[in-house]
C-alpha cells in the first residue's frame, strides 16, 4: 500500500508555498526505535499522584 504527501513551507507571516506537490511514500510497519518519541516523564503518564 502506497501514500502520497505534499510538501509545504509556511513562513512566520502564514504564506505557504509547496516545496513538492505530491510524493510516493512506503508507510513502515514499525518504525525504528530512533524514530520514536521518548517515554513521557510527566507524574499523570508515570502513574504518580
Amino acid at each position: 500500500m502506497a501514500m502520497t504527501m505534499k510538501v509545504y513551507e509556511v513562513n512566520r507571516d502564514g504564506g505557504i508555498r509547496v516545496l513538492q506537490p505530491e510524493a510516493e511514500v512506503v508507510p513502515l510497519e514499525r518504525p525504528e526505535a530512533s524514530d520514536r518519541f521518548p517515554a513521557c516523564e510527566c507524574p499523570r503518564c508515570k502513574g504518580r499522584p
